[in-house]
């Protein structure tokens, strides 16, 4: 008997098992959901990034919005401290979320929701420019009060920069958008990304994967990057890469993937694409 297709689940630990656990309850036995998340989530350990997130906290009252990049932006910056949900929610900074996943993290950490600015459900891409019209008019009031914008964000640098002490990798759209606004943009780096280090028989088992007619789901670019750093030579002629923005699908075309696919990152865009390339 042919063994289904197996879909690959690329994004960290436990988001990655989460999402395993409920496509494959949506595909049943019509394709194997696999795990090989491509980036680890740790937090910072460096002394300074440490301070600086706790600086971060003190400044809150200074800060009209935080806008975190990611679902381990929220989840690292609210264990950073003490009884955060309740600190948050005590003053006025408001949560900026450019994804589903980010929102349900601020959720999840106890932030009010009406203090959380997120693309609506049925918003076509869920990214910083979507999120942008809806906080556009809360700009104008923060530069009059002199308040700026804390981007909570991850790094690969295990230290901070000498010359760019703020500095976390990932696309910045939104503080480019926002300085020119006339806004000052502090960031503070509050969890550690790095490639996962794969034995020789793991190495193996992917590249047997790649090879075949089965299905890598890409919600993010830097984890394409590492597999293609730990995989250099491999063919994806036969691969599949579903993925949930037009940056992504741009990479994963670069990467020489045989069949391209996009999607809404949400689990219902996500399983109904996955059911028609099954």
């Amino acid at each position: 008997m042919q063994q289904a297709p197996a879909v690959i689940i690329t994004r960290p630990e436990p988001q990655a098992s989460d999402w395993a656990q409920a496509l494959q309850r949506e595909l049943g036995d019509r394709a194997r959901v696999l795990v090989w998340p491509l980036i680890e989530i740790a937090a910072v350990e460096h002394a300074a990034y440490r301070e600086r997130l706790h600086a971060a906290w003190e400044q809150l009252p200074q800060t009209a919005a935080a806008f975190f990049v990611s679902v381990p932006a929220v989840e690292h910056f609210f264990a950073a401290v003490p009884d955060a949900a309740a600190r948050w929610n005590a003053g006025h900074t408001r949560a900026w979320a450019p994804g589903r996943g980010t929102l349900q993290a601020l959720l999840q950490a106890g932030v009010d929701p009406a203090r959380i600015d997120s693309p609506p459900p049925d918003v076509a891409q869920f990214d910083s420019e979507a999120l942008w019209p809806l906080i556009q008019p809360q700009l104008a009031a923060a530069r009059q009060a002199g308040r700026c914008v804390l981007r909570v964000r991850g790094t690969e640098d295990p230290k901070p920069d000498a010359i760019q002490p703020d500095y976390g990798a990932g696309r910045d759209w939104m503080g480019e958008q926002l300085v020119q606004a006339g806004l000052e943009v502090r960031t503070v780096v509050a969890y550690q990304r790095q490639a996962p280090r794969w034995a020789p028989a793991q190495q193996e088992t992917v590249r047997t994967l790649a090879s075949q007619r089965n299905l890598w789901l890409w919600s993010s670019s830097q984890a394409l990057n590492h597999l293609q750093t730990l995989l250099p030579q491999q063919d994806w002629s036969q691969a599949t890469a579903l993925a949930t923005h037009p940056r992504i699908a741009a990479r994963a075309r670069a990467a020489g993937y045989g069949t391209i696919l996009q999607t809404r990152p949400t689990l219902h865009d996500v399983s109904h694409s996955i059911q028609s390339w099954l």
